[in-house]
Order: C-alpha cells, then structure tokens, then sequence
C-alpha cells in the first residue's frame, strides 16, 4: 500500500488515492474569444492624424484606401484634404510624387510614364503603360503642359483634352471653332486661377496670312465648360509655335516683336485671373550666335534655353518673376558631338544634387555639371521619345470644378 507521502491521500472507502485540485492560476477560467475582442478598446486615432497621415501617401494608395469605410471615401474625396495632399506633392524637393510622361516614336499614338525620383536614383526604371482615353490613337499636336496633375493634350488644333492619368478622370473641351487656313496655328497653355480656383486654357490662334500676323485669344474655363474670346495678343507680337509656360497664376509665351523692318524676342506673360498682358526681355544673351531661345519652368521660375554655336546648351533662371535683373545663367552643357540634326529639348527637372534630366535623339539623358558627366537611365519596357511632360500625382479631377 503506498503512503500518502508517495501519492497523496488514500481513500479507504474506494480503494484509490485522492486526486490533487489542478491549480486555478495555470489553467485559468475558459472565456468566449469573441466577448474579450469586443471588450478590448481599439486604439484611437484623432481625425487631424488621420487626415495627416493619408495626406502624404501616394495616389495609388489613397484611391485603394478610400474602399476601407464611408468616412475614409468622404475624406479622401473632401476638397481640403485634395488641396493639402496636392500642396505636399508638387512641393517635394525629391520628386517623390512625380512622373514623367513620354509619347513613343511610333505611328501610333502610345504614352508611358515612370516615376522622375527613380530616373535620378535607379540604374532601371519601370516603364508602365498609360490608357491614353482618346480614342483616335493617331498623333496629335502633342503635350501642351502640365498643372498640378493635370495634363493638357491640344487634339487637331481645335479642342483640348485635361487628364489626370493618376486617377483616370478627363475632360474634353468642346471645338474652338476657329477659321483655319493653310499656315495657322494654334499655341496653346494650361494655367491654375487660384482666386477663382479654375483651371484655364489660353488658346492664341495665329493667321500668319494677314499683315503683322493675326492673333485671336480665347479662354477655356474648366468650371463652365466653355470658350470665350478675350483681348488678342499686343499688337505686333507673335507667339512662337510652342506652349505657354504656367507660374505663378501666369502663362508666358515666347514670342517675336515687329518693330519695323527688324524684330525682337521677347516674353509675353498672360495674367489669368486679370486677363492683362505683361511684357519682358530676356536676359542680354548671345544672339547672333545662338538659336531661337524656348521657355520652361524649373525650381518655381521661368527658365530659358538655347543651343549656342551648336556646341553648347545654355539655360538662364530668372530667379525674380518679371525682374531683368534677376536672370542667372544656371548651366552650360556641352554636346558630346556636333548635333546635326538635333537639340537638348528640356530641361525637364533639376534634382536635389543638381543632375539635370534632358532629351536627346528620342532619348532621356542626365548631366551632372559637379563632373561634366552624362548618364543615360535605362527604361524598361521603353525607348524612343517623341515629347515629354514632368507631372505631379494628385487626386484633383477635371470634373469637380
């Protein structure tokens, strides 16, 4: 017979030993898993963090989050949440939130975009296919420009199309309804209206077959949808065939100014919320030796640019808007050899570092001007460019206005 010391408690009356009481603090009380989830308090976050936090993720991200909950979709889409998210993207110094869109060489009209931040920092960027939704695929008069992610695309000289690729939202403006003749054209501009929050086109139509050229303006209003003629270009003034530039509530067109038998280069700025002309000269640059100047818009200021004795690519900064005074040259960069027949086109955008990216036969191209270096990014999936366009991914729509 065992003792109790051996195997606890004998009971006499059944013949067996007594079973220890399991201890209660190792095997505790069973509870119902669903009960103790609710009862645990979820964590919570205030509606200024949330709106902080979603403000500074991408476009792709934010356009999945807004299937998470009703309130999500109502932030995502409110027009404050919009506007902050777009100031943070078009203010990043590291183009994080930029892409570049690129038109192909080929017959048939056919974009792709890759993001600006890994053409700096990558040696292979992914090249991603873009649902152009026009459906003639033929080319067009191209790329007019870029305004906080939207693009402008001029179709047969007579309409034009906004899209915000990033969410793939367009609107197609109705004809412009200009008496066409062999030898005119149509320059247009894509600009911002911050005080009347309008996204606006410029269209100056140019008749070259009447005396001191001819130039008809009209404005395009996103917000009604519609056309209506404004003041013409200062008289004697001709824009050259290329887009206006948008800063600062401003588009600026290069344009030609007759003054008798002789002519002037000039800038011509259009004020889109006073609709009024300003007028400007460049800087005192080398004109019997270079080519016909080209506007752009780098670092948030007019920039221009021309190739000199075909030996040298040459970009100013005007670092104060409508100040002679304040243009700087920026950069001087060099041809590897003679170009025969083409030019840099660009610049598009400067980085951090100062690498400046371009193109060159069909080609995007980086220079360093710290090592007189050039780069050329290898593009997956892509090569041969036509035209080219630097945009910003936000969530702004060409309907909501």
């Amino acid at each position: 017979m065992l003792s109790s010391e051996e195997g606890g408690d004998y009971d006499h009356r059944r013949g067996t030993r007594k079973r220890e009481p399991k201890d209660q603090t190792l095997a505790p009380p069973r509870k119902n898993n669903a009960a103790a989830l609710v009862s645990v308090p979820l964590p919570f976050f205030p509606d200024e963090l949330v709106e902080e936090i979603l403000s500074r993720l991408s476009v792709r991200s934010l356009l999945q989050f807004r299937c998470v909950c009703k309130s999500w979709m109502s932030l995502i889409s409110d027009p404050y949440l919009v506007k902050k998210h777009l100031h943070l993207s078009t203010q990043s110094t590291n183009f994080t939130h930029h892409r570049i869109i690129l038109s192909t060489t080929t017959a048939e009209f056919h974009l792709k975009s890759c993001s600006v931040s890994s053409l700096f920092n990558n040696p292979s960027t992914i090249c991603e296919d873009l649902n152009y939704p026009v459906k003639n695929k033929f080319r067009h008069d191209g790329i007019v420009g870029s305004c906080n992610g939207l693009l402008c695309f001029a179709i047969k000289g007579d309409c034009v199309l906004l899209w915000n690729p990033s969410i793939r939202v367009s609107k197609k403006s109705p004809p412009l309804g200009n008496n066409w003749r062999p030898g005119c054209y149509t320059d247009f501009g894509l600009g911002y209206d911050e005080k009347s929050d309008d996204y606006k086109v410029v269209a100056v139509f140019c008749d070259p077959n009447v005396f001191l050229s001819e130039t008809k303006v009209k404005v395009y209003s996103m917000a009604t949808n519609s056309w209506r003629k404004i003041q013409d270009f200062p008289h004697g003034v001709t824009p050259y065939q290329s887009s206006g530039k948008f800063l600062s509530g401003t588009l600026n067109w290069a344009a030609n100014y007759s003054v008798g038998s002789s002519s002037l280069w000039i800038i011509v700025s259009f004020d889109l919320h006073k609709e009024t002309y300003q007028e400007f000269l460049p800087p005192d640059y080398e004109k019997e030796d270079c080519s016909t100047p080209t506007l752009g818009v780098l670092m948030g200021c007019l920039c221009m640019n021309y190739d000199y004795k075909r030996t040298h690519f040459v970009v100013w900064l005007m670092k104060e808007y409508g100040v002679r005074e304040s243009w700087v040259k920026l950069v001087t960069i060099p041809y590897l050899s003679n170009p025969e027949d083409f030019s840099y086109s660009g610049p598009y955008c400067i980085s951090e570092n100062g690498q400046v990216l371009l193109m060159f036969e069909f080609d995007l191209i980086l220079y360093d001007p710290r090592d007189h270096s050039f780069k050329y990014p290898k593009i997956q999936s892509g090569k041969g460019w036509f035209d080219a366009e630097v945009y910003a991914e936000t969530l702004v729509s060409p309907r909501k206005h």
